[in-house]
């Protein structure tokens, strides 16, 4: 499944992307939301009734959501299909470019990170787009918090 958000749903586009959904998100005009849905076959995820219903009538999947919080708009795009299983960095997407991060050697990273993470982790992942890195800190850990919260594990 591939997917582009509208501009309300910014926080549920990264989590999508952690888990491994091409999404696009960042596209403010309607009309060009609607147009790259269409062209590109990606399912429209939209809190705005208005914006649905002109999807429908252009024939672009469209998924309408009710739900504010995260955990909530989980819950519904369950409903639809939309599984959510491991979390990054196993099948992962960039949470700010949507490009695809791949492992990366802790020589790769050495001039690109602070001495105190080099030092301190040897795991590290870097955005094939963007070239953000990652690694296991505290961030993460936090991230795997959500996840456990999202997915209903204790």
């Amino acid at each position: 499944m591939r997917f582009i958000a509208d501009m309300m749903l910014g926080r549920l586009a990264r989590w999508l992307r952690l888990y491994g959904y091409d999404t696009l998100y960042g596209v403010e005009d309607d009309d060009e939301i609607l147009r790259v849905a269409l062209v590109e076959g990606r399912i429209l995820l939209t809190r705005d009734s208005g914006l649905a219903k002109r999807a429908e009538k252009l024939g672009v999947e469209s998924i309408l959501l009710n739900s504010n919080s995260l955990e909530g708009q989980v819950e519904e795009l369950r409903r639809f299909g939309v599984e959510f299983r491991e979390l990054f960095p196993a099948n992962a997407r960039c949470p700010k470019c949507n490009g695809l991060i791949r492992p990366a050697s802790k020589e790769e990273v050495k001039e690109r990170v602070p001495e105190s993470v080099y030092e301190k982790y040897n795991e590290f992942y870097v955005c094939e787009n963007c070239g953000q890195i990652y690694w296991p800190g505290r961030q993460w850990r936090g991230m795997l918090k959500i996840d456990r919260k999202l997915r209903k594990e204790s």
